[in-house]
């Protein structure tokens, strides 16, 4: 048996906030009974100038820097994303990136960055 599932962004199962900095909205889809690996989250956050991991993030979580793993593409703007070792990199619209954990991240400049995450 063949199944879609359709989601919108606009409805997300949860939103988080990051004051006038934006926000993160997500959405999961899952088919029940297909076993492990047979989900999808998306995240699409709406990161404004001045808004960073350290300041946005950090202070409420015990961590010193994220912990998770990324896949992640730039809609709009730029955000620079800075691992434990101090590899930088700036990433602008039409950037894929794939980012393992130990990074911390910030937007750049004085546009808004949107950004895709799964």
């Amino acid at each position: 048996m063949a199944g879609i599932e359709h989601r919108n962004l606009g409805e997300p199962d949860e939103e988080v906030g990051y004051g006038d900095e934006g926000g993160s909205a997500k959405v999961t889809l899952g088919f029940p009974g297909f076993g492990i690996g047979n989900e999808s989250t998306v995240w699409l956050s709406t990161l404004r100038p001045g808004w960073s991991w350290k300041r946005n993030i950090q202070p409420n979580v015990p961590f010193e820097s994220c912990p998770a793993h990324h896949r992640e593409y730039v809609v709009s703007g730029t955000i620079r994303y800075v691992m434990d070792d101090g590899t930088t990199v700036d990433a602008g619209p039409e950037s894929h990136l794939l980012i393992d954990p130990g990074h911390q991240a910030e937007v750049v400049g004085d546009e808004t960055c949107v950004v895709l995450d799964w």
